[in-house]
């Protein structure tokens, strides 16, 4: 308890103590409001935590994720713990809420009310993300009592590692993905020690690689990847890493998953969206047509965050770029200029998609390798559904 206390208080440096309007007389507690879940937020956040690479005492990797979560969190967006369970292959929700915050109108809105028998909200939300914080702690260190061991207990020998698999916890937790519109951005903490029937870091990759998603028959559609932790507490030098990435590339892949970052630390932009733009797309290459997504969340200079491109029976990938919209309201004039994480056209590292015009009914462009010479036509007319 004395662990779980430290764990909760280095999350959550904010006040709890409740003032007279915070309880009772005005039916405040000392809980985090679920309201926070009504506002429309254009993404969630699912927090994978693998429940074989906990070390007693050692808790940074939590202090990275909240640090992120507090810079990037939208008004009301979800979060959700869940524990990846390895050795049997099993996920397992351990906790969810949504960030206590407000847009700048809707703070403008509150800012002007009367609040003669209560607290205006907004004086709430210090305490409101402290309650936050604290929820989060408590699950999070409630998995670290279960779960963590010594940390010569963690470490992995690639000659004989043991039997886990990462892969089938995740797709566990594959109705996630199929049940909702919202784009996922999933925080992993895992060394990604894939090691069972199904596949091995520590073996050579097979050629061709495995599709796991139709091999298990699940997919991780909508979704943004940010794994860190990877190849720690495995003996070796670092080219355990270069296989793991490889490896765990291809897997994403099959799974129509997009690799925002894969390393030892977290890499997440610090960009919180405010504008979602949803496209059907239309690829021609030669004499085919191929149809397509493109996703694309933006911050207020028009960055993208968490955005990304597939295209049926080709690949997909995160983007990374810039949308800027400009003209009236309801026919703005739109130029996309973004970089690929991966080859979706080609297997090149990496493509340049280019699109212009109005957002409505069409935009066009190209997408290819710059410096060479393919570039094949694409039009991106807004999502039906």
């Amino acid at each position: 308890m004395r662990r779980l206390l430290f764990l909760v208080l280095a999350l959550a440096p904010l006040t709890f103590s409740r003032t007279v309007h915070g309880e009772g007389l005005f039916g405040g507690s000392n809980k985090l409001d679920p309201s926070f879940c009504g506002q429309s937020s254009l993404r969630q956040t699912v927090i994978y935590v693998d429940d074989n690479v906990l070390v007693n005492g050692q808790n940074n990797w939590l202090h990275s994720i909240y640090d992120k979560l507090t810079a990037t969190l939208m008004p009301g967006e979800r979060t959700t713990l869940v524990e990846l369970s390895p050795t049997t292959g099993q996920s397992r929700e351990r906790w969810t809420g949504c960030w206590p915050a407000y847009t700048p109108a809707e703070a403008a809105k509150l800012a002007n009310q009367s609040h003669f028998f209560s607290t205006s909200p907004l004086a709430n939300l210090k305490e409101q993300q402290g309650f936050f914080a604290r929820d989060l702690g408590v699950a999070v260190a409630k998995i670290e009592q279960e779960h963590a061991r010594a940390a010569s207990r963690v470490i992995i020998d690639p000659d004989n590692p043991p039997t886990q698999s990462i892969i089938r916890a995740l797709v566990s937790d594959g109705a996630r993905y199929s049940h909702t519109q919202e784009t996922i951005r999933a925080i992993l903490y895992s060394n990604l020690a894939e090691s069972s029937d199904i596949g091995s870091v520590f073996k050579p990759l097979p050629s061709p690689a495995v599709n796991y998603g139709a091999k298990l028959g699940a997919f991780l559609r909508r979704s943004i990847f940010y794994v860190f932790g990877v190849g720690r507490s495995i003996k070796g030098d670092g080219s355990i890493q270069d296989r793991i990435r490889a490896y765990w590339s291809a897997a994403f892949q099959s799974m129509a998953a997009n690799i925002g970052g894969m390393g030892t630390d977290l890499n997440v932009p610090n960009v919180v969206p405010v504008a979602a733009h949803n496209f059907d797309l239309l690829l021609k290459d030669g004499g085919s047509t191929l149809n397509g997504r493109l996703s694309l969340l933006t911050g207020s200079d028009g960055t993208l965050v968490d955005s990304w491109l597939g295209i049926v029976r080709l690949r997909t990938a995160a983007l990374n770029g810039t949308f800027i919209c400009s003209g009236p309201t309801d026919t703005p004039s739109c130029t996309l200029q973004a970089t690929t994480t991966r080859g979706v056209v080609t297997m090149s590292p990496t493509e340049t998609v280019s699109l212009s015009g109005n957002d409505s009914p069409t935009m066009t462009g190209t997408i290819g390798v710059q410096g060479s010479n393919v570039s094949l036509p694409l039009a991106a007319a807004p999502a039906k559904h």
